[in-house]
């Protein structure tokens, strides 16, 4: 078992802007993912709302993070994280691989989305996005369709609404009352529908969607698919813990902290009013502070 102060979960751009803050200042940390580090950043087709980045692809932004890493001689762990638990004053996390002990987590895996129609994942990256503020303006002036229920998908189709030609909308839910549906419907350019989207069709990218509304089933031509209805927080692995979640995603306090002292969660996977690479980069920044205070005090 390997120990350390405290445990970096998900290098996407909330760990490795922390994992960056940590290790200048000499803290003694490990940076833990199952995959490649940029997390959700290698499924954007294209990013240009990043400060210094001048655009491209989201991978080569996370490349560059990861890069930074490289400069700074931080290692990352790969492990795919299994179970927390916390014994006293210490938590034990164990992965597929290893376990490792340590006094403070922080959780920054972000979301994860679960492809629930047939040719969601075969269009990934070319017509199906899960995040329209990240790729919408790729599809200004064309015909595009978004998924969803609740809130985020309301935003995400007021983003969408000015920008493209038309808006085929779903959702299953809707409540007159809404004002975020009020503003949406108030553009002339929006399609409400009431039925369901069986299929997202498409040669070398999405064509068409196959729809069933009023018993009937027809297709519609659209350049891009937003299905934003798999889209949860990566917590399932915290079932043993009594940790406080609001919609399946963590609440923290001022300082990032959860309601279990030493159970930090940064960037999408907390509750949080935006989902954006410079806010979970922030994230990372704000809880380095708050996290060497916390260490400081255990000791």
């Amino acid at each position: 078992m390997k120990e350390t102060d405290f445990v970096i979960i998900g290098a996407g751009p909330a760990g490795i802007s922390l994992a960056i803050y940590a290790k200048r200042a000499g803290l003694s940390f490990l940076l833990i993912d199952k995959g490649a580090p940029g997390g959700k950043l290698l499924e954007i087709a294209d990013i240009h709302n990043y400060p210094g980045f001048e655009g491209g692809a989201g991978i080569e932004l996370a490349l560059k993070m990861a890069g930074n890493l490289n400069s700074l001689g931080i290692e990352v762990t790969y492990d795919e994280i299994r179970n927390i638990q916390k014994e006293e004053e210490l938590f034990i996390v164990e992965g597929l691989n290893d376990s490792y002990k340590a006094k403070a987590v922080v959780l920054a895996t972000g979301l994860t989305n679960i492809p629930s129609l047939p040719g969601e994942k075969e269009f990934l990256h070319k017509g199906v996005s899960y995040c329209a503020t990240c790729d919408g303006p790729l599809y200004r002036q064309k015909d595009v369709c978004l998924i969803g229920k609740g809130e985020r998908a309301l935003e995400e189709a007021l983003y969408l609404a000015p920008l493209v030609h038309t808006l085929h909308f779903y959702e299953e839910e809707m409540d007159d009352k809404n004002t975020l549906q009020k503003a949406l419907l108030s553009f002339d350019n929006v399609v409400l529908h009431k039925g369901k989207v069986l299929e997202i069709r498409g040669k070398n990218h999405v064509e068409s969607v196959l729809i069933e509304e009023d018993g009937m089933k027809k297709e519609i031509p659209v350049a891009a698919v937003f299905p934003l209805n798999g889209a949860k927080s990566a917590t399932s692995f915290l079932a043993s813990l009594p940790i406080t979640l609001q919609n399946g995603f963590i609440p923290v306090d001022s300082s990032l902290m959860s309601n279990i002292p030493g159970l930090f969660a940064i960037g999408d996977v907390r509750v949080t009013p935006m989902r954006q690479v410079v806010t979970a980069v922030a994230d990372g920044a704000l809880v380095s502070s708050t996290l060497r205070r916390y260490l400081k005090r255990g000791k």
